[in-house]
Parts: C-alpha cells; structure tokens; sequence
C-alpha cells in the first residue's frame, strides 16, 4: 500500500468517526474532508470542488428543485386528504394504505418530505382509531425508504451512484431501468410489515397524560407570590431563572389569566404563578423569594390546556435553523410564542435543566402556548407540529401543472429524448416560468445539506480511485472471494453497504463502495451495473437503526421507539429484502 492510499484511508476512517460521532454537522464533515484532500495534494484544486459541478449532485440538486416546487402546490396534502378518509379500525388495512401512499409518493419525490407531511396525520390518525403512533409511524418510514428504490430519482443515493457511473463510462442508469428490483424490495417489505412485522412493532400507549409522558410531574406545581416578596415589580426572567431552573409558564392575576407571559411582563403581588422546576429548589427558595407553594394544585395537561392555552409536542425539522443550538440560546417566546417544557431524544425524556440542551433533528418538544399565537409555530420550518394538522393549501391549477411538469420530465429522460439533468433543469425552468413556485420557496425549502455532502463528500471518491485504493480493496476482496459466484459478491457488496450505512449517512457510503463496486467488476470481467445496484440499494434500505436515515430519525421521537425496536422490526425485513435483491440481481444482470 502506498502512502498516498494510507493518507487517502486515514481520512476516510476519520470522516467514518466524525459520522458516526456526530462532533461536526455531516456537511461540514464532507467540506473537511474534501479539504483535507486539497492540503494533502492528492487531488487537484480542480479534482477537489468538482463535486459542486458532478452530474450526480447537479441530479440530486435540480430534482430536489422539482419535488419541492411539486410539493409546494399542496399535492402531498392531497394524498395526506385521501389517507384521513381511508383509516379504518382495522390495523391491517390502515397499514396497507399508509405504506402505499408513503412508497409510491416516495418513488417520485423527496421522501423525507413525504414522512415530514405524512407525520402529524397519521400521529392524529391513530388517536382518533384509538391505536398507538408507534404502530404507524415505523412502518410509514421503512415504506418511504422502500418506495424509493423504485426509480432513479427515488432516492438522493441512485442518483449519485448513477452520477459516478456516468463519470466512469459516459451512460447513466434509466429512470425505471432497476425499477423491477425495486417493485419486488417494496413488495418484500409490504408482505412483511402486513404478516409479520406488525406483530412485532412495539405499542407504546399515547392516550395518557403529556406531563407524565415527559415525566414532568415532579416539575410542575403552583405558587403564589406574597405581598413581602423581593420579587414584585421584577420581570419574570429575573436571575433565578437560569440557575434554578424555572420557567414561568401562567400567571392568574385577580380575574385574568396571562399565558405564556412575555419576559418584560412584572410580577405582581399576590399572583398566582404556574411554575415549572425541581419542587425540591422551590421549597428551599421559598423563605428567600416569598414564593408559597399551592400543595393542593395539581398541575397536568388539563390544567395547561384550555381555550387560551394549548400543550403540543413538536419535532425539530432537518432543516431547522434550531440544529445545533441550546434551548437557552432560543428566544421560545419572542419567536413562537410558547415556552418548551420538555425533550425527547434518542428516546429518554429530559425535563430538568432543558435550557442545556442542543438540539438535533428528530428531537421532539413539549411546548405551552397561546392558541391564539401558536400559528406561527405551525407554519415555521423549523418544527413539524403533531396532532393539529395544518388547512391544507390546495393550488389546484399549480398543482396540475406542476404534476404535468414532472411527468414530463420523467417521461422524456426514461424515453432517452432528453438526458435527465437537461429535463430536469428544464422541468424547473418551467416551474418556474408558469409561477408553480418561486425560487425565494425553493431556497427556503431545499436541503442544501444533501448538496454540501455530496459536493464534499465526491472528492473522496476521486482520491480512493485515482489512488488505486479501490483497486487495492477489490483486489483483496476477489482473494477473500476466489472463485466465488457473482451472487456471493452481489450479496456481500450489499450486506456491507448496510451496516455501514446504518451508522453513517447512506450517500457518504454509497460514495465510498460505488468506486470499490466498479473496480471489483472490472476485476471479475463483468458489467458493474449489478455490483452497483446492490451498493445502491443498500445504502437505501437503512431499516436497522434510528440515525442511519432522515426518515427514521425524523419518527423516532414521536413514535416513543427505542433504539433496539429498529433492529427488532428492521433485522428481518432486511434479510428477507437482502435474499430478494440479491436474486434478482444475479437472475436480472448474470
């Protein structure tokens, strides 16, 4: 091994660590990474930012483009409509209905949108047939990511697997050229979901209390202010509140109630405070703030809940500006107009000292606030509100235009009359033109995290090629495997692609096997159309772990999962969609 392939191993096991440790956001990862090359000279200035103009991340750019402009005239709402009138009682029909709305949706748009708009509805759905979320919202996921397996540009992954085939060989893959392996994937996982994996989808019981929920009854409690206490006249975010803690949820003043109270609101004698902190600190504070504690007020969600006030949960969104920040470094109540109560994350409820926590996508809050005033919170992307559902907003004459767009698009790049990055450019061109959506819609709503990754994230594919590294990997695998059947290598390239994918992110991955798959065909003499596939597919299919894929990770708050309920439902499913796609490769390609 030479240096350049050790120097080029080193960052790639260190861009693994960073993945799976999360220290940095992913796509800073990828722009360190694609840095680290340049300093190092093993690619060229012009080898190192050639991922902003690769055909793979222009693909994904320019599609995300189309499915957030379709996506912008309220289609995904249609169906959303269509899934609310078709829940029945029956847990079996409803999953039936939801995995097929969730995987053919997913198979032509951003499947993260889909779940993301999908999400509140089908959390109320379940209320309303009295069925927990946790039976729903897995198996609402797992579809999206089978659904995108169907086409080319289901996934960010088959594009940019695609992209680096076509750098290597001049051709890209059809829109529906492996469409028939990702019929038999989705197939697969809906036989599964309906005759096994509903069995063993865990039920997490939603109807009770929040506050119990979020384990908040040891936080929560009344206070009256006596007429001696040092308090009166000062704002209600004087210094005790970060230190101990407490946060000033209603204040009830004589014969009105002030909600939410904003920070320059002055506390008053005799007000009657809900508070929530350690009881424990409030009774050592009572002698010092003249505070008196209403041991016979029990405070629950229905006594913060009424037709001024409202308790919710909310998730924060992939692409919310809150990623990375602390709850204290948040001005909760200037923005929305709520106070956050408590956290969920990685499946633990937090509720003391939440003012520390940073935030991360998945995580969901409990909030307190205005009726009146929460709107805001509903329309900001940064949360996905459950239960309260958003007025659709049907633009019925966008709508269909926008659908005839996109159709358009994909029927004149599956046809060959266009090649897909032209179609698509022209497909947004249009959507543009005929007013479907705005481009200030689109910046907002793009994830330029995807696009940072991969423009980072190629680079690294250039320097394990052009360092013979993959070349080097493959050998060693063809001895590992001497003689071995394609169907062996297809099977392995695919397990690998799983694993690893389940700890870092699927496109990373797929970045660094797609090189490895060409030269492991290269090595064996045959095409690298099916070693490809099977790292394609792999790294879609995330079904064991909440972090291996937005969608997981965007229901394992809401859905109360734990992290060894993914494995448990995921396991199976993945070795039975392992066996299929393995098959199917080596009867379709060998």
């Amino acid at each position: 091994m030479t240096l350049s392939m050790i120097i080029v191993l080193g960052i790639v096991l260190f861009a693994v660590l960073l993945f799976v440790t999360e220290w940095l956001p992913i796509e800073v990862t990828a722009l360190v990474v694609m840095v680290l090359l340049m300093l190092t000279g093993i690619v060229t200035p012009e080898e190192g930012i050639s991922g902003f103009s690769n055909i793979g991340t222009l693909s994904v750019f320019t599609l995300l483009m189309l499915s957030i402009g379709l996506e912008s005239t309220g289609i995904v709402n249609l169906l959303a409509n269509k899934l609310e009138k078709l829940m029945t009682k029956s847990e079996f029909s409803n999953l039936a209905v939801i995995s097929t709305i969730s995987g053919i949706s997913s198979a032509f748009l951003n499947n993260t949108a889909v779940v993301a708009i999908l999400l509140p509805v089908v959390t109320r759905l379940a209320h309303l047939t009295d069925s927990s979320p946790s039976k729903y919202l897995m198996p609402l996921s797992f579809a999206a990511m089978a659904g995108g397996c169907i086409t080319l540009i289901g996934t960010s992954t088959n594009l940019i697997v695609s992209g680096i085939y076509t750098d290597r060989f001049g051709e890209s893959f059809g829109i529906f050229e492996f469409s028939l392996v990702g019929i038999a994937v989705f197939v697969v996982y809906l036989l599964y979901i309906l005759f096994i994996g509903r069995f063993i989808l865990p039920s997490h019981s939603q109807k009770g209390s929040l506050t119990k929920e979020y384990l908040l009854d040891d936080y929560l409690t009344q206070v009256t202010v006596s007429e001696k206490s040092p308090l009166i006249g000062e704002a209600i975010n004087i210094d005790f509140h970060p230190k101990y803690g407490i946060r000033v949820l209603e204040i009830i003043r004589e014969n009105e109630t002030v909600y939410v109270p904003q920070q320059v609101e002055r506390i008053q004698a005799n007000d009657i405070m809900s508070i929530k902190c350690p009881v424990q600190t409030l009774m050592e504070m009572q002698s010092k703030w003249g505070l008196h504690i209403n041991r016979d007020t029990i405070l629950d969600d229905r006594e913060l809940t009424s037709e001024h006030a409202v308790l919710f949960e909310a998730v924060v969104g992939n692409n919310s500006q809150l990623i990375n920040k602390k709850v204290k470094h948040v001005d909760f109540r200037r923005l929305y107009n709520v106070i956050p109560l408590a956290i969920r994350k990685s499946g633990s409820s937090l509720s003391f000292k939440i003012s520390e926590v940073n935030m991360q996508f998945g995580d969901t809050i409990l909030m307190e606030g205005r009726r009146k005033n929460v709107d805001k919170l509903f329309s900001s992307p940064d949360f996905i509100v459950l239960e309260k559902v958003k007025k659709p907003n049907y633009r019925k004459r966008h709508m269909l235009m926008a659908t005839l767009i996109v159709l358009g698009v994909i029927f004149t790049a599956s046809m060959g009359w266009l090649n897909i990055i032209v179609a698509a450019f022209t497909g947004v061109a249009l959507l543009f033109v005929t007013g479907c959506v705005s481009p200030s819609y689109v910046y907002k709503h793009m994830d330029w995290k995807i696009v940072l990754l991969l423009a980072g994230m190629i680079p690294l594919g250039i320097a394990v090629e052009k360092t013979g590294l993959s070349q080097y990997l493959a050998d060693y695998l063809l001895i590992l495997f001497d003689q071995a059947d394609p169907l062996i290598m297809v099977g392995a390239l695919f397990l690998v692609t799983v694993i690893l994918t389940s700890f870092i992110s699927n496109n990373a991955t797929a970045i660094l096997f797609a090189p490895i798959a060409i030269s492991l065909a290269q090595g064996m003499n045959i095409d690298p159309k099916p070693l490809l596939l099977a790292v394609m597919i792999g790294a879609s299919v995330s079904f064991l772990t909440p972090i291996g894929y937005q969608t997981n990770t965007l229901i394992y708050g809401p859905g109360k999962y734990k992290f060894v309920d993914y494995i448990k439902v995921g396991g199976l499913l993945t070795i039975f969609i392992g066996l299929v796609v393995t098959f199917m490769i080596d009867w379709l390609y060998f």
